[in-house]
């Protein structure tokens, strides 16, 4: 806790705004009555629990809600850690002092599928010994980290063996789990990412790491994007990876470091997809490659998408600080609050159509016909 103490002012305003945080496990978790079965890559299925947002929570919860991976309802939001307090955002103007980790990377000569010149993302090596790359749970302990961290891995490997194929971060919510990525990106999404020989990776988050389950939503320690590293690294010794498409995506605490990774790892990310995420207070992190023009799709729900934080705003301020550097978004107020919507097919068509060094995106005249009608460009 003296970490994030030192690192940031704003969490002591938070923990008394906040109370208990035993209340994000009791009214955030998952569904104790639904669960999400997924294959492993020997052919062997695993059940795991997964709520509509697939957040974890106390066996002892005793609510029960519809799966909506099998009922298609709607995805439920995300509960507001304030207990019933009623909060505003104020948006305010910082200056960024940090300093960047400095992590090992190698330029890649991969190229992208769009006739472009090569380009060469600055992907991570790894800073120790890679544990074996295996569908399911995974421990890391990158050099920089105090202790291991487990990352939920998704991946085919007789098909990865094969293809270099996608990578997709996925960081989940206050409260949640990394099963929480069978919503943000869908089983269908995660099938057809393995089907190409990909893989999805999804962090647990670090206790230590406050009131939120990610470092860099309220300070400037960059533990779970050096895991990150690590993964992707080891990823791509073991089983080879596409270096022009690496992604991120995430909802809600998740969504705001999604936000952040996409901006301190520009040397290698493609695209991102936030749902309910963004910058706050003021936030303008450091751009690991000005000059990769990364893409990205902001959902958000509208006035209605308060947590702590308005997060329609912090969509609107990312999107501002985007346009700043030149990079490609676009904004989907779905109105429907803190939730996650039901867009994933049209966020794995805009991953796909968007790799690493594309240049102008194929939709700066229009967005597809099939996408979503709130999103306006």
């Amino acid at each position: 806790m003296s970490r994030i103490l030192a690192c940031s002012p704003f969490l002591f305003l938070f923990t008394v705004a906040c109370g208990d945080l035993e209340k994000l496990s009791s009214t955030e978790g998952d569904d104790p009555g639904s669960s999400s079965t997924t294959g492993a890559s020997d052919g062997s299925a695993t059940t795991e629990p997964a709520s509509p947002t697939g957040e974890a929570t106390d066996s002892s919860t005793t609510a029960s809600t519809p799966d909506p991976l099998t009922t298609g309802d709607p995805v439920t939001t995300e509960p507001d850690p304030t207990d019933g307090l009623t909060t505003t955002t104020t948006t305010t103007t910082t200056t960024d002092t940090s300093t960047t980790t400095d992590i090992g990377t190698s330029t890649t000569d991969d190229t992208s599928t769009t006739g472009l010149d090569p380009v060469g993302p600055e992907l991570p090596v790894p800073t120790a010994d890679c544990p074996d790359i295996v569908d399911g749970d995974v421990s890391f302990h990158p050099a920089g980290l105090d202790s291991p961290r487990d990352v939920r891995i998704w991946v085919d490997l007789d098909t990865a063996q094969q293809a270099d194929g996608p990578v997709v971060f996925y960081w989940h919510g206050t409260g949640g789990s990394p099963q929480e990525a069978l919503t943000g990106i869908g089983e269908l999404g995660i099938q057809e990412i393995l089907d190409l020989g990909g893989i999805v990776i999804a962090p647990t988050h670090d206790p230590m790491a406050g009131i939120f389950p990610w470092w860099l939503v309220l300070s400037e320690t960059d533990d779970d994007l050096q895991l990150a590293d690590e993964v992707l690294a080891c990823a791509r010794e073991q089983i080879g990876v596409d270096a022009s498409r690496i992604y991120a995506a995430g909802f809600s605490a998740g969504g705001l470091n999604t936000a952040q990774m996409s901006i301190r790892r520009s040397g290698y990310i493609a695209a991102a997809a936030p749902y309910s995420g963004g910058l706050i207070f003021g936030a303008k992190p450091p751009f690991q490659d000005p000059d990769n023009k990364f893409s990205a799709m902001i959902f958000h729900g509208g006035p209605g998408d308060v947590v702590v934080v308005g997060f329609e705003q912090a969509s609107k301020d990312y999107a501002a600080y985007l346009d700043d550097n030149d990079e490609f978004n676009f904004l989907c107020n779905h109105g429907g609050g803190h939730s996650i919507p039901d867009a994933q097919d049209s966020v794995m068509q805009f991953f796909f159509d968007h790799p690493y060094g594309v240049g102008a995106s194929p939709y700066a005249q229009g967005l597809p016909g099939d996408f979503p009608g709130y999103c306006d460009l």
